[in-house]
C-alpha cells in the first residue's frame, strides 16, 4: 500500500510539473526569468538535482548555457559554456535515442577532449539500473517549425536510478512545452521591439517636416534609423545627377575616414536593385553583391558579423528612396546590426515605411530651399539693376522699391512702400492712374514713355518708363511693374539707358503630417495632434469610427478599402494624391500613404496624410514669379549675366539680349574658360580689364568699367560692365551678378560735343570782335576776351551783371526796344549801334547784331548772343560830366 502511494505521489508530481510548464507558455515573463522558472519546475517535478538549459544563439549558430539549476559547483562549471552543433551531434546520435530523449550511458561515449562537462560527486553502484556519475540525459527543445531552440540536460536523479520509460516520456513532454514557452517569449520580445521601433519612427516622422534644412532632416533620419532598428552605422546617399553617382549626405556611427568608399554609380545600383527585394529593400550578402559588381573596388566591410544562416555576414542593406513621380533619388544604407542578425521582414517593412515618410519630408524641405535660392537670385538681380524697378497696385501704391529707385529718386523703400507713388507730380497723377488701369484692362506693355518724375529734393528728372502687367499663375493681371531709366543726361547727350529686370519674392511654409492608425476593420484607433488640427475632429470624435467615411472623399473609398481589407495590393506604401474631407465636409487636396504595421494579431495600418493645399498655392506662386521674371528679362535692353566667384572668369548664365548687342549666341559665352570673353575685348583694353578684374576679386569691391568689345560683324561696341557680388548670411560669395549695356551712341555723342565745344572756344576767344551772352533777364553770363582790347575792362567785371549798366543813358531805351523786337521776331535792321563806357571813362561807339538762342514752351527766348565791333562812322564820344 505504501508503494502504491509513493507511485501515485510521483505521478502527481510529474503532472504538476507538466502543468506548471504549460502555464509558463502563457505567461509574459522575460526570457531569462522564464528559463529559470522552467529549470526549477523540471527539477522539482521530475526529481533531478541538476537541470541545465543550452539555448541556441542564431547570431553565432551555437548553443550557450544560459541557465543552471543545481549546486554552486554545477553553476560555476557550466554557466556560460558555448558549444557548437558539431559538439552536440555525437551526443544526439540515434543509438542514444530513447522515447524522444537521448540517454548516454556510462562507458558508451568518450568524453575525453570533447566538451567540458560537470561530473557530480555520486557513489558508483554495481546495480545496472543505478545512475552513474558519467551518465547523461538530454531532451531537445524544438519549436513549432521543428527548429532546435535549445537542449534540456538533467543530472543527479534524487532516486539515484536511471529514469524509466514513463519518466523519459514526461521529460520529453516537459521539454516540448518548455520549447513553446521559449519560442513564445522570443516572438513576444521581437514583437515588442518592432512596436517600440514603429512608435519611435512615427514620432520622428511627425517632426521631420519641422526642419526646412535638408541636411539636418537627413541627419535625423540616420539617427532615428540607428536608434529604433538597432544599427550601429546608417548613411543616406543621394543621387548626384551631374556625376551619375550616389554620394553620402548624412551619416551616423562612422568613425573618421570609415565611409570613404568609391561612390556607387547609377548603373551599379540599378543592377543591385534588379535582384529579389524583401519588403522593397535590398538585403544581400556582401560577397554576392560584389559578384554582381565585378568592377567595384572594395568599400566598407561590416564589423558586427556573426555565423550561421540567419546571422549578418557583411550584408548590404539598401532602402531605395523615391520622389513623388516614382524616380529613384537615393537610398538609406544600414550596416552593423547590434544583434549581429539579418533583420526580419517585419523590421524591413518598418524601415521601408519610415523611408517613405522621410522622403516626403525631404521633398518638402528641398522645395523650400529651392524657393529660398530662387528668391535670393531674384533679389540679387533686382538689387544689381542700374534702373529703378517699382511694383504698383492699381491704386498707385508702391508695393516694392529697389535700390536703383532709392538712388534715382532719393526715397528709401521704407518711406515709399504702402504710399501712393511720391515721384508722380500732382498734375500727372490722373495720367499715371489711367496708365495703370490701361495695363490692367488690356494686359498690354507700355514702352519707352517719356515722363518727368520728382526727386525727393523737388527737382524734376526726365525718365524713360516701360510698364507691363504682373500675372498670377492663372494669367490674371494682379499688378503693374514699372522700369524707369534716368534719361536726363540722355536729353543733353542723346543717349539711351536700359531698364533692368525684377520679380517679387515668394516663401513657402511647410505643414506637419497627419498620422492615423487604422485597424483591420477600417476603424480609427489612434491619431496625432496634427490630424486634429488639420481635419477639425478631436481624438475622441475620431477613435472607433470608420476611417474612410470620416476623412476620405467618396470617389477614393473603393480603391482604398481593398487595401485595408486584404493588407495587400499595389497601393500599399504608394504615395497617392486624394481629395480629403474636413469635419465640416469641406474637401481639400491631400497626399496619402498607407503602410501595414506587422504586429501579432489582425492587420494594423499607419496612414500618413499631408494637406498639400499650400503646396499647390506655392506652385502657383512659383509660376507667377517665373512669369514676372520673364516679363522683366524680355523688356531689358541690357544683357544680364551670372559668373561663378573666383578666377578665371566662368559664366553660368547670360541673358538672350547679348546676341542683339554683340551678335554672338548665348551658348558662346557659357564656355568653361574665359577665353571667349577675352577674345571679344578690344586689344587696346585687354590690360586695363584684366587688371581691374584682378583688383576687384582681391578686394571684394564691385566691378564697374567702360571698355570696347568687337562684335560678330566686326564693329567696335562700347559697353558699360557692372558686377556685384551676391553673398550668403556669413558673407561668403555665392555668385557674381552683373549686366552689360551698349553705350556706343552715348560715347559718340559725348565726343562730338567735346569737339564742338573746343571749336567754339577757339573761334570765340580768338575773335577780335566783342562777343557777349545775355540771358532773358538782361544779365551777362559770358563776355569774350576782346572786351579788354575794345573797352579796357576785364571780362569778369561783366559776368553776372546787367550789360546796360555801362551803356550811355540815351541809348538804353533804344537798345531795349531792339532786344524786344528781335525776341518777338519782328523785322528789324540787321545791326544797331550804341555807346559803351571805356574803362578810362570815355565813350566807345559800337555797332553789332543780336541773335536769339532757343525759346521755352511759352515762346520766351532763353538767351541772346551779341557781336559788336567799333563803329566805322563815329568817333569817340565824351563821357557825361
Amino acid at each position: 500500500m505504501a508503494s502504491l502511494d509513493l507511485r501515485q505521489s510521483t505521478i502527481f508530481s510529474r503532472l504538476r510539473g507538466l502543468l506548471e510548464v504549460t502555464r509558463l507558455v502563457r505567461t509574459s515573463e522575460e526570457l531569462p526569468e522564464l528559463l529559470s522558472a522552467i529549470a526549477r519546475t523540471v527539477s522539482d517535478s521530475l526529481a533531478f538535482r541538476t537541470v541545465v538549459i543550452n539555448l541556441y544563439r542564431p547570431e553565432w549558430d551555437d548553443y550557450v548555457v544560459t541557465t543552471v539549476y543545481g549546486s554552486d559547483e554545477a553553476r560555476e562549471a557550466l554557466l556560460g559554456q558555448v558549444r557548437q552543433m558539431s559538439d552536440w551531434e555525437p551526443l544526439l546520435d540515434q543509438r542514444f535515442l530513447q522515447r524522444g530523449a537521448y540517454l548516454v550511458p556510462y562507458g558508451e561515449f568518450d568524453w575525453t577532449g570533447h566538451i567540458e562537462s560537470f561530473t557530480p560527486d555520486l557513489p558508483v553502484s554495481d546495480d545496472p539500473n543505478a545512475w552513474h556519475p558519467d551518465d547523461a540525459l538530454f531532451a531537445p527543445m524544438r519549436g513549432t517549425d521543428g527548429q532546435l531552440l535549445g537542449i534540456l540536460s538533467v543530472d543527479e536523479p534524487i532516486s539515484g536510478r536511471k529514469p524509466s520509460g514513463d519518466e523519459i516520456d514526461v521529460l520529453v513532454a516537459v521539454s516540448e512545452h518548455a520549447a513553446l514557452a521559449v519560442q513564445g517569449a522570443q516572438e513576444s520580445a521581437r514583437a515588442k521591439a518592432n512596436r517600440e521601433a514603429l512608435a519611435h519612427l512615427l514620432a520622428v516622422s511627425a517632426g521631420l517636416t519641422k526642419s526646412p534644412d535638408t541636411k539636418e532632416l537627413l541627419q535625423h533620419v540616420c539617427e532615428a534609423t540607428a536608434e529604433a532598428l538597432g544599427f550601429e552605422k546608417v548613411a543616406v546617399q543621394l543621387l548626384n545627377r551631374e556625376l551619375g553617382t550616389y554620394e553620402s549626405v548624412a551619416e551616423t556611427g562612422f568613425g573618421p575616414n570609415e565611409n570613404l568608399g568609391i561612390p556607387m554609380r547609377v548603373d551599379q545600383v540599378e543592377k543591385l536593385l534588379s535582384s529579389e527585394l524583401v519588403e522593397d529593400c535590398l538585403l544581400m550578402p556582401g560577397d554576392e553583391a560584389l559578384r554582381l559588381l565585378p568592377d567595384r573596388a572594395g568599400g566598407y566591410r561590416s564589423r558586427m558579423n556573426g555565423r550561421g544562416p540567419r546571422s549578418w555576414q557583411n550584408h548590404w542593406l539598401f532602402v531605395p528612396l523615391f520622389d513623388r513621380r516614382g524616380g529613384r533619388v537615393g537610398y538609406i544604407w544600414a550596416d552593423d546590426p547590434l544583434d549581429r542578425l539579418q533583420p526580419e521582414p517585419e523590421r524591413l517593412h518598418i524601415l521601408r515605411a519610415f523611408a517613405n515618410q522621410a522622403m516626403t519630408a525631404l521633398e518638402q524641405a528641398a522645395q523650400f530651399e529651392a524657393v529660398q535660392d530662387s528668391n535670393a537670385h531674384q533679389r540679387a538681380l533686382i538689387d544689381a539693376s542700374p534702373v529703378a524697378i517699382i511694383d504698383f497696385d492699381f491704386d498707385g501704391r508702391v508695393r516694392s522699391w529697389n535700390a536703383g529707385a532709392a538712388e534715382m529718386f532719393g526715397w528709401s523703400s521704407d518711406e515709399t512702400i504702402g504710399r501712393v507713388s511720391p515721384i508722380v507730380p500732382a498734375e500727372e497723377l490722373d495720367l499715371f492712374l489711367n496708365n495703370l488701369e490701361r495695363v490692367r484692362s488690356t494686359g498690354e506693355m507700355l514702352r519707352d514713355l517719356d515722363l518727368r518724375r520728382l526727386h525727393r529734393d523737388g527737382s524734376l528728372i526726365d525718365v524713360s518708363t516701360s510698364a507691363g502687367p504682373i500675372r498670377n499663375a492663372h494669367g490674371e493681371v494682379v499688378g503693374v511693374i514699372a522700369l524707369m531709366v534716368d534719361v536726363t543726361a540722355r536729353k543733353r547727350s542723346e543717349r539711351a539707358l536700359a531698364t533692368s529686370e525684377g520679380r517679387k519674392d515668394a516663401i513657402l511654409r511647410a505643414t506637419l503630417d497627419c498620422v492615423v492608425i487604422v485597424d483591420h476593420a477600417g476603424l480609427v484607433t489612434e491619431v496625432n495632434p496634427a490630424t486634429e488640427e488639420t481635419f477639425g475632429w478631436t481624438r475622441s470624435e475620431m477613435v472607433g469610427r470608420p476611417f474612410l467615411e470620416l476623412v476620405v472623399a467618396a470617389e477614393h473609398r473603393t480603391e482604398l478599402s481593398g487595401v485595408l481589407e486584404t493588407g495587400h495590393g499595389p497601393l500599399l506604401g504608394a504615395h497617392l494624391e486624394i481629395s480629403a474631407l474636413r469635419s465640416d465636409h469641406r474637401p481639400f487636396p491631400a497626399e496619402l500613404a498607407i503602410t501595414r504595421v506587422d504586429v501579432p494579431g489582425p492587420n494594423l495600418f499607419a496612414v500618413s496624410l499631408r494637406d498639400v493645399t499650400k503646396r499647390h498655392q506655392r506652385e502657383e506662386r512659383l509660376l507667377e514669379a517665373e512669369a514676372k521674371y520673364r516679363t522683366l528679362v524680355e523688356q531689358l535692353p541690357i544683357a544680364t549675366y551670372i559668373n561663378d566667384p573666383g578666377l578665371p572668369v566662368s559664366t553660368r548664365y547670360m541673358s538672350p539680349q547679348i546676341e542683339a548687342i554683340l551678335g554672338f549666341p548665348v551658348s558662346d559665352w557659357l564656355s568653361d574658360t574665359n577665353e571667349f570673353f577675352i577674345g571679344r575685348v578690344h586689344p587696346d583694353d585687354h590690360e586695363r580689364i584684366e587688371a581691374e578684374i584682378t583688383r576687384t576679386h582681391a578686394t571684394g569691391e564691385n566691378f564697374r568699367l567702360e571698355y570696347r568689345m568687337i562684335a560678330a560683324d566686326g564693329r567696335t561696341v562700347w559697353v558699360l560692365d557692372e558686377t556685384v557680388t551676391v553673398r550668403d548670411g556669413e558673407y561668403r560669395p555665392l555668385f557674381l551678378q552683373g549686366y552689360l549695356m551698349d553705350v556706343t551712341d552715348r560715347r559718340a555723342t559725348d565726343n562730338a560735343l567735346r569737339t564742338s565745344e573746343d571749336l567754339y572756344r577757339l573761334v570765340v576767344e580768338g575773335s577780335r570782335d566783342l562777343i557777349a551772352v545775355i540771358d532773358a533777364e538782361g544779365t551777362t553770363t559770358y563776355v569774350s576776351p576782346a572786351v579788354t582790347s575794345l573797352l579796357g575792362h576785364d571780362p569778369d567785371r561783366f559776368t553776372g551783371k546787367r550789360f546796360g549798366s555801362l551803356m550811355h543813358p540815351d541809348d538804353v531805351e533804344h537798345v531795349r526796344t531792339y532786344f524786344a523786337q528781335r525776341a518777338a521776331g519782328d523785322d528789324t535792321p540787321s545791326s544797331m549801334s550804341a555807346r559803351v563806357q571805356h574803362a578810362e571813362g570815355h565813350w566807345v561807339d559800337l555797332e553789332g547784331s543780336i541773335s536769339v538762342i532757343g525759346g521755352g514752351a511759352d515762346g520766351v527766348p532763353m538767351q541772346f548772343v551779341c557781336i559788336a565791333r567799333p563803329a566805322q562812322r563815329a568817333a569817340l564820344r565824351p563821357a557825361a560830366a
